[in-house]
C-alpha cells in the first residue's frame, strides 16, 4: 500500500509520530501538515453516514466515501467526495449497481468497496484495504501514485489477481487466499 492513511472513523495524526524513528521525520512531516490542511476543510457529510475516509500523503489528496440517503437495496447509492492537495473538492454520485469491476474509476470501486462492507459481505479490511492496496499496486506499476486520475478507469479484477499470484510466487498463501475472497466478493 502506498503511504498514506486510511480509516472507517477518521484518520489520526498521532500514527504519523510513532513512524518517525522507523522512516524519517518527512513522513510525519507530510502526514501530520496534509491532516491539519484537511482538518478544517472536511467534506460535509449533508446526514449522510460516513463508511471511510483516505489520505494520501504521495498526492496530498483526502476523500470520504457516504452513504447517500434514499438509496435502496436494488440500488444503493454512495456519494464519493475528495480534495486534491490545492483543496479543490470532486464528489461523484455513485449507484453501486452500475460499477463494473473490470472496468471503473477508483472513485466507483472506492464505493463498491464500502457496499461490501456496509451489506455485511465482508469486513473492512476484506474489503476497503484490498480496494486501496489495489489502487496502490496499479499505481505504482503506472509510476503515477503522485498524480493518480481517480476518474480513470482500470481494471481492479486484473489488479486484483496480480496481487493474488504475486502472493502465491512469494510463498504467502495467507495473502493468496485473501486476494481470492476480494476477487470473489467483486462478483458475488
Amino acid at each position: 500500500m502506498d503511504v498514506g492513511a486510511i480509516h472507517q472513523n477518521g484518520y489520526s495524526a498521532a500514527g504519523a509520530r510513532h513512524r518517525e524513528n522507523m522512516v524519517g521525520t518527512g513522513f510525519a512531516e507530510t502526514i501530520g501538515r496534509t491532516a491539519q490542511e484537511n482538518a478544517a476543510d472536511q467534506i460535509p457529510a449533508g446526514g449522510e453516514k460516513s463508511v471511510f475516509r483516505w489520505l494520501y500523503a504521495a498526492d496530498g489528496s483526502t476523500g470520504e466515501v457516504y452513504r447517500a440517503q434514499g438509496d435502496t437495496s436494488e440500488h444503493p447509492i454512495y456519494r464519493v467526495a475528495s480534495r486534491d492537495a490545492a483543496g479543490n473538492l470532486t464528489e461523484q454520485i455513485i449507484d453501486v449497481s452500475q460499477v463494473d469491476p473490470n472496468n471503473c474509476s477508483t472513485y466507483e470501486m472506492y464505493a463498491y468497496a464500502a457496499h461490501l462492507k456496509e451489506s455485511g459481505k465482508g469486513g473492512f479490511e476484506e474489503t476497503v484495504l484490498h480496494a486501496v492496496s489495489a489502487r496502490a499496486a496499479a499505481g505504482a506499476e503506472q509510476n503515477a501514485l503522485a498524480s493518480w486520475d481517480y476518474s480513470k478507469n482500470i481494471d481492479w479484477t486484473k489488479a486484483a489477481e496480480e496481487l493474488m499470484q504475486s502472493a502465491y510466487a512469494c510463498g504467502d498463501l495467507k495473502g493468496y487466499w485473501e486476494w481470492k475472497k476480494f476477487i470473489g466478493f467483486l462478483f458475488p
